[in-house]
């Protein structure tokens, strides 16, 4: 009896604390609101805010800063009017055009052509083509426009002063100031873009359309255009799409190649409108509103063609493997044809970097010249303050920006995929918002934004934190949504069950299993963190430059043999930081970093 008593009120006991405990969990404030509510307004004030600054400076007469910059009074449309007067608008619009349009079809047909030999065909060496391809993914765009300005300018270039001594030409044999040359040099940056992202699609393809083609008579090639083309069609145009956009945004090689002789882009002309005296800032805001709109349209076009790209799947649940094209007695003219693009994409100009930073004075590459070689650009790059100051920047901005990046857009990513909340899809496009954005725009919109705000960043580093931050969530926000879109949902409803905050469960749970894509998302802000240019050109201030504008104001400043150092040691450290990212990776359990 006393048993059967005791074991009632233990009984009791724990319903009693069960009741308490799911009226605790009723009553108590659902955290994952309060931090859905945050969020919302920190990509408000990353995204949105910047733009809607951007845009109202294009409609007012007001100067970003000045107190009447809000007055309703000041709007107008006489910075539009003044545009499409102008004959800037249209040589920059067809410039834009031409350069655009050269460099999307270069990089992709050269970057297609590589993956599929990589990919679909036993020729040799194909690791190797990959590994160059993904160093060439690392290098600083402006280090090798640099580069082939060294090996192309009509005066200094090396394969003009080669051809006068040799064979007495007067005339230079190749000049890389112009419109081609343009194309070539933005052609080879966006190259392993264009392979790494067909080479993915065709390791994914399911190979027995081809297999069945090929079956029936027809030739490799004929299969090729016929068969694996059209299968590939969402992954071609989505391709298509982000080099578009890409070309567009470019700054490095307009700037250096096209501005000397008058080849204006519409980014150029929003750089000089807003650098060089007079500042013209209502006609760049229009400028920049212009672009804005058709890369929104681009991006537009993107989500249409990724997201209809199930018609096309052929991945089925059978095991496969791509199939391997035997090339027979074109192996190795298709080795040497791939060799041959990535030695221009990048062992070639690398080379003429390491050339120039050895020489006291730059000098065209002799035997006679070999004695005059020294390290002692590298000593000067050490003791220079620019460029130690910039490394530091660079580094700091690297690590902090990646690491907040990663640790808010990990929020954003699993509240977008794992929750029902009303508006979560608002999230993503916020997110992703500013890949429409070219970044020497954002950076405009960026330096009025704390012009106008009372927030004491213009004029530090953060600043540039802030806008590293936005820059690179598009990319961020991709790889963690993949990410956890892998997670099953079983450990973390176990860890409610038991009581477990939605914060403990995430911090415990969720972002240990996601180390993958926090390594991979961290890496890759980190290494674009010291490639950005154009847009920190904008925002930074003495004292504040990352390795990329201390690279244009040394060739700015004719510095070719420090400007040479400086990029071979850029280059070396992004290598060394791509190893060990790899190796952590591996140990996480990321195959590509």
């Amino acid at each position: 009896m006393k048993s059967s008593t005791m074991k009632q009120e233990a009984t009791l006991s724990r319903s009693v604390g069960v009741a308490s405990r799911t009226i605790g969990r009723r009553h108590a404030v659902d955290w994952r609101y309060v931090i859905f509510g945050a969020v919302v307004l920190i990509l408000i004030y990353q995204v949105a805010v910047p733009l809607v600054i951007l845009i109202w400076a294009s409609v007012t007469e007001a100067r970003p800063g000045s107190p009447d910059f809000f007055l309703i009074e000041n709007l107008t449309v006489s910075n539009y009017l003044r545009a499409l007067q102008s004959s800037y608008l249209y040589e920059a619009l067809w410039n834009t055009a031409i350069f655009t349009a050269g460099v999307t079809v270069m990089a992709f047909t050269l970057g297609s052509a590589l993956a599929w030999l990589v990919v679909r065909t036993n020729m040799p060496f194909r690791q190797l083509i990959t590994v160059l391809c993904l160093v060439r993914l690392i290098v600083p765009g402006i280090l090798t426009t640099i580069a082939w300005v060294f090996l192309a300018g009509p005066e200094i270039g090396l394969i003009n002063t080669v051809t006068r001594s040799v064979f007495g030409a007067e005339e230079p044999l190749v000049n890389i100031y112009s419109m081609a040359g343009m194309i070539w040099v933005e052609g080879l940056d966006l190259l392993p873009l264009a392979f790494l992202l067909m080479s993915a699609s065709l390791r994914s393809m399911d190979p027995s359309l081809e297999e069945a083609s090929l079956v029936a008579g027809k030739n490799l090639a004929s299969t090729t255009f016929r068969v694996t083309f059209p299968i590939l069609l969402p992954s071609v145009l989505a391709t298509l799409i982000l080099l578009i956009i890409r070309g567009v945004e470019t700054f490095e090689t307009p700037a250096i190649i096209g501005v000397p002789v008058g080849i204006m882009t519409f980014v150029t002309e929003i750089w000089l409108n807003t650098s060089t005296t007079p500042t013209d800032l209502g006609l760049a805001a229009t400028y920049a509103v212009l672009v804005l709109l058709l890369c929104l349209c681009l991006v537009g076009c993107y989500t249409r063609a990724t997201r209809h790209s199930a018609m096309f799947a052929t991945v089925s649940g059978k095991a496969y493997r791509p199939r391997i094209a035997d090339l027979r007695s074109w192996r190795w003219p298709a080795f040497g044809f791939a060799i041959l693009v990535m030695t221009a994409s990048v062992l070639l100009p690398m080379l003429v970097l390491l050339w120039s930073s050895l020489m006291p004075t730059f000098t065209q590459i002799s035997m006679d010249a070999v004695s005059q070689a020294t390290l002692k650009n590298y000593v000067d790059i050490i003791q220079y303050p620019l460029t130690r100051r910039a490394f530091l920047n660079s580094t700091f901005l690297g690590v902090t920006s990646a690491t907040a990046t990663v640790m808010l857009l990990s929020i954003v990513a699993w509240l977008t995929v794992k929750t029902r909340i009303r508006g979560r899809h608002m999230l993503d496009l916020l997110a992703f918002a500013p890949i429409a954005v070219p970044s020497i725009m954002m950076g405009v919109a960026f330096l009025w934004l704390y012009i106008i705000l009372p927030v004491p960043v213009y004029g530090t580093i953060w600043i540039l934190f802030l806008f590293y931050v936005a820059r690179y969530m598009p990319v961020v926000m991709r790889i963690l949504s993949a990410s956890i879109v892998q997670l099953g949902d079983e450990l973390h409803e176990a860890a409610e069950v038991t009581g477990a905050t939605w914060w403990r469960s995430f911090r415990t749970i969720t972002l240990p299993l996601l180390r993958p894509g926090l390594v991979a998302a961290w890496v890759f802000v980190l290494i674009h963190a010291f490639r950005e240019l154009s847009g920190s050109l904008i925002i930074y201030a003495a004292g504040t430059e990352p390795i990329g504008v201390a690279i244009f104001d040394l060739w700015e400043d004719g510095s070719f043999p420090l400007l040479s150092a400086f990029g071979v040691v850029v280059f070396v450290v992004l290598v060394v930081l791509s190893l060990l990212a790899q190796r952590i990776g591996a140990r996480f359990g990321v195959r590509d970093v």
